[in-house]
């Protein structure tokens, strides 16, 4: 056992297998960054404007670097005794400096902040420390961080003693330097033989971002208390709550899903995009607070709309950098789609900014809430599987098995019933992926007319707000209204004559819409008509298969129905059986045979086809064991081709046949016979039905 006083650090080496969970430490660790974030967020909403967000974004980095730097400690190093949790507690204490000078720095004093840095700093380099004495396994790892973090923790100290314009030129050096560990040869070959634990990698930055996400609703909910509730301040913070629940499920349904690429620096990308993403949410939370408590039915103030818009942009344009390196496993489209609805939202939200002076607060928020529940919808539309957390855990870790368990342990006979076409296709490559197109034709008649409208809606909205970036380029346009009802008689060229471009930025607008209204129901009518032109067989097969004597021979029989009634050329049908065999070596397999059948096409098929096999010598089916078919036959497969003349086009059907499918000694009961007037009649309600057949004798 180890002693609680003092243990050497134990180097954790991710393998398939094994989890490692987020430890109670790292979880008290991440409090002090509550109230960090905290007090980053109270010196913005102070300083809303340019400034004021860059002098955030310029505080946010460093304490950031920070608890990433412990992050990657913990995530390498596996210590708990006395000395770890002593050095950590005194990091904490000088992170909750930082948090307390915070104010300082934006009053223009910098040197409690700068120590304070320093002094957190030259805490891992601690830790490194004692790695480098008592761990020999990961020596040259840890002298490399040593040196590279006492490089920096050192400028940060001598930048506490210097005047101010040089003291920020220190911040920014020591700040490249940290940034810059990953970009350097040497540490890319350090990462790689000693590589980071990404699952518990994910976890930690997953809580971070939960740290933040529910600072904004803490700031929310409190501010709406202390200013004492009223039905418009609710309303409002029940609008921009939704705009935070909606950023939480992209983030853990998208990016907390997904797995890193095999791809040169795609683990940097992901691990540094978080950077500006943890700073963009938390801002967002700043701006979503300020709105709350302004008149619902009159414009937002400048400032406030502005940064609402720019910080809930560049949320979902990090997520889509993060979604350029990552693959989701379980997604129905690839992956590209992701990236390109991420920067297509981010870009309607800044045409948000300007167009808002136009709408009241109240429909301004209703945007930007509709847009994130779009993205939520988005994501429900491209992923409605729910993700294989056994999977994700194995991807992270790199595991290419699932244990020694067969198959026929781990599934029941529902599982073995299952259709090829109901399989779950997992880990599917990405470049394979269906696209739009292909998501579409599948897909019901209400996913593709909704997909439509809201695509319609969605551009109409895009070029009203261009049009509204000038105001006058349009006459007869003053709202934001008028502009979208100008839009859709440009991109459906009504043209009623009231309103009609003056400027040359509104014609070279309309032409644009123009072009694209052309293109765009060129597109739809195309989609439309091949999903309304695609065929649908209507081949009825019967539920089950006979196997009876005929004509002497003990045969398998399958009907077949063309339940339309129309004209279908030269039908061809073929039948394979998937048998279990076992080699002379004893290797268990599955082998598919094709059966010999006495008519395998028809020159028309209207009516029914009884599709026969006769079981004989050189059938393999001969000799089965029929009370014990489930040991010896998988499944048995039809399939049927042939030229419909309706739609002038080529049609299949198939259908898949188990053991208790089969009926042994029967014989299908006869649904053709003739009318009084002469026509014949074809009973589909005894289609599936079957009889007893006496002249069975069972010798097959």
């Amino acid at each position: 056992m180890k002693n609680r006083w003092f243990h050497p650090p134990e180097l954790h080496s991710p393998a398939p297998g094994t989890e490692r969970s987020v430890g109670w430490l790292e979880l008290f660790y991440d409090l002090i960054y509550v109230a960090t974030i905290i007090q980053l967020g109270n010196a913005l909403s102070s300083h809303v404007g340019v400034l004021g967000f860059l002098a955030f974004a310029g505080l946010f980095a460093p304490v950031w670097l920070l608890w990433t730097g412990f992050t990657f400690y913990s995530n390498r190093f596996v210590v708990n005794d006395f000395l770890h949790r002593a050095i950590v507690f005194l990091q904490m204490f000088a992170v909750g400096g930082m948090a307390v000078y915070i104010p300082e720095v934006i009053d223009g004093d910098t040197r409690g902040f700068a120590l304070c840095y320093a002094f957190a700093r030259y805490c891992i380099v601690g830790l490194y420390v004692r790695s480098l004495l008592q761990t020999p396994a990961s020596r040259e790892f840890s002298k490399h961080r040593v040196l590279v973090f006492s490089a920096e923790a050192t400028i940060w100290l001598i930048s506490a003693f210097l005047p101010s314009p040089w003291v920020y030129v220190c911040w920014a050096l020591g700040l490249g330097i940290a940034l810059s560990i990953p970009l350097s040869r040497h540490s890319r070959d350090l990462s790689l033989r000693y590589p980071p634990d990404v699952l518990h990698m994910s976890e930690r930055y997953g809580l971070l971002i939960i740290i933040v996400l529910g600072e904004s609703f803490v700031k929310v909910l409190t501010s709406v208390y202390e200013a004492t509730p009223t039905p418009q301040t609710v309303s409002m913070a029940a609008l921009v709550l939704i705009i935070t629940c909606s950023l939480w499920w992209i983030y853990f349904d998208d990016v907390a899903g997904s797995r890193i690429k095999a791809k040169r620096a795609a683990s940097f990308v992901w691990i540094y995009t978080h950077l500006p993403l943890t700073m963009a949410i938390t801002a967002t939370g700043v701006a979503v607070k300020k709105i709350v408590f302004l008149d619902p039915f009159i414009p937002a103030p400048d400032k406030y709309r502005w940064l609402v818009c720019v910080t809930l942009a560049m949320v979902f344009l990090f997520v889509g950098i993060i979604d350029a390196v990552t693959e989701r496993r379980q997604s129905d489209l690839s992956d590209r789609t992701r990236v390109n609805s991420r920067i297509a939202s981010a870009f309607v939200v800044m045409l948000l900014a300007p167009t808002g002076a136009f709408l009241p607060t109240w429909v301004f928020v209703l945007g930007l809430v509709g847009l994130c529940v779009g993205q939520v919808v988005f994501d429900l539309m491209a992923a409605p599987l729910e993700a294989d957390e056994e999977m994700a855990k194995h991807d992270a870790q790199g595991a290419v098995g699932f244990g020694d368990q067969s198959l026929a342990e781990k599934t029941d006979e529902k599982t073995r019933r299952m259709v090829a076409s109901d399989a779950i296709l997992r880990g599917t490559p990405n470049e394979l992926r269906r696209d739009m197109y292909f998501y579409f034709m599948e897909g019901s008649w209400w996913r593709l007319m909704l997909s439509l409208l809201a695509m319609y809606v969605f551009v109409n909205f895009i070029f009203a707000a261009l049009f509204m970036l000038e105001p006058g380029s349009v006459d007869g346009v003053e709202t934001l209204a008028e502009a979208f009802f100008f839009s859709v008689q440009t991109m459906s060229t009504i043209g009623y004559g009231v309103m009609s471009p003056l400027t040359q930025y509104g014609h070279v607008l309309v032409t644009i819409e123009a072009a694209l209204g052309l293109l765009g129901v060129a597109l739809a009518t195309g989609l439309m008509f091949a999903k309304a032109a695609r065929p649908s067989a209507a081949i009825l097969f019967s539920d089950v298969v006979v196997v009876t004597r005929h004509n002497g021979i003990d045969t398998l029989m399958i009907r077949a129905g063309n339940a339309r009634g129309n004209d279908v050329v030269d039908a061809a049908v073929t039948v394979a059986v998937l048998k279990s065999e076992v080699s002379p070596e004893g290797h268990e397999m599955r082998k598919l045979y094709d059966l010999q059948l006495r008519r395998s096409r028809q020159p028309i098929f209207i009516l029914s086809w009884t599709i026969i096999h006769e079981i004989d010598e050189n059938s393999p089916l001969y000799g089965i064991d029929w009370d014990n078919l489930d040991d010896h036959l998988a499944t048995m497969i039809i399939t049927m081709t042939g030229h419909d003349g309706t739609y002038g086009q080529t049609t299949y059907a198939r259908q898949q046949y188990f053991a208790e499918d089969f009926r042994v000694g029967h014989r299908f009961v006869d649904i053709l016979s003739d009318m009084d007037d002469g026509r014949l009649l074809v009973d589909y309600t005894r289609f599936h039905s079957t009889e007893p057949d006496p002249a069975f004798g069972g010798s097959a």
